[in-house]
């Protein structure tokens, strides 16, 4: 009888090789806390400037999620995040008036994931860099068309004013703080999603196919079908985050679209680590939200002064985002420790 050779390994070898290291990550309890936090927030900061910079800093995080989607998990650079961004909002601005808050939630997500699969899938055989100018070339063209063709649905330049105060089964969400708990309860429902995603076997066929597509094609996995559901479960993500948008302004003005969002949102993801889903968490917080609560008006009316920081900083001193810090820290001592007992 020929001896089993995983009887010879170590019970920690053999948990690590039977056991994906993900799942070892208490990210469930991450979650929980993240939670609570959100839910006594208003309680610590209160008023309508910190309420306004609450809602806008969960928005963020929703959008910088989505792009955390496309370009950590699936591996698919995109420039159209402002598009997908802007199609949610006027999804939902037209819909929120025929069917409500919930159905027009609904379905400027699933229009936005439509496009987002039909980008990937018209541009399924661009290499990397191809496809993030051409997602540019095209989220132009959708602007075009909401400025000067597709009037009645977006009220060109002029925008889309009286969207009402969000009504879920009775219940008015008519003031900031209302809204504020509406807009983290998204946070929290998406951050689940997606940490169930990264715990799931899925998670680790995208992973094969971002970092190996060549040899996943020939191990039978379905590499077209998996890399457009991805993109697209971004951008549904992203359109998530239009409405919510759309929601709390009361209009969409094509204004609100800039192409900087694409920047932004990509030094949240980076700034705060691709490694993890806590990393667009985490750069939303450094970058937006304790700018906007602590720095003088002076400064954050030069935001290139913030983002150029923030690049120096990824590049040259965390190159693996905010995320990183523990295991860095914990690197950094076992190297001192080291160093000492050679001494």
């Amino acid at each position: 009888m020929r001896p089993d050779p995983l009887a010879q390994l170590s019970d920690e070898v053999r948990r690590f090789m039977v056991r994906p290291r993900v799942l070892s990550r208490h990210q469930w309890w991450w979650w929980a806390a993240v939670t609570v936090f959100a839910c006594v927030v208003p309680l610590l900061w209160s008023g309508g400037y910190s309420n306004n910079i609450e809602i806008n800093s969960l928005i963020d995080i929703i959008l910088a999620l989505g792009f955390y989607m496309q370009f950590a998990l699936a591996g698919q650079f995109s420039f159209a995040t402002p598009a997908y961004y802007a199609v949610g909002a006027y999804s939902f601005a037209w819909g929120v008036n025929h069917w409500g808050f919930l159905v027009a939630f609904v379905f400027a997500v699933v229009v936005t994931a439509v496009i987002g699969g039909l980008t990937k899938l018209l541009l399924y055989r661009s290499p990397l860099i191809h496809f993030a100018i051409a997602t540019l070339a095209l989220a132009s063209l959708a602007f075009v068309l909401f400025e000067h063709v597709l009037i009645g649905l977006t009220g060109g330049d002029q925008g889309k004013f009286n969207i009402p105060a969000p009504s879920i089964f009775g219940y008015n969400f008519d003031t900031q703080e209302r809204l504020y708990y509406l807009i983290a309860a998204v946070v929290v429902i998406v951050l689940a999603l997606l940490i169930w995603f990264e715990r799931s076997p899925a998670q680790r066929d995208v992973t094969f196919i971002r970092d190996m597509g060549a040899v996943a094609k020939t191990s039978g996995l379905r590499v077209d079908l998996a890399q457009v559901t991805a993109f697209a479960a971004g951008a549904g993500i992203m359109g998530a985050a239009g409405a919510l948008l759309a929601t709390f302004s009361g209009f969409v003005d094509i204004n609100a679209f800039a192409f900087t969002i694409a920047l932004a949102v990509l030094l949240y993801v980076l700034l705060g680590g691709v490694g993890t889903v806590w990393g667009p968490v985490l750069g939303v917080i450094a970058l937006y939200t304790l700018p906007q609560r602590f720095l003088t008006n002076g400064l954050l009316n030069d935001k290139d002064i913030i983002y150029a920081v923030a690049i120096l900083v990824v590049i040259l001193i965390l190159p693996g985002g905010v995320a990183s810090l523990p295991a860095e820290a914990r690197l950094r001592w076992s190297q001192y420790q080291l160093r000492r007992r050679a001494s």
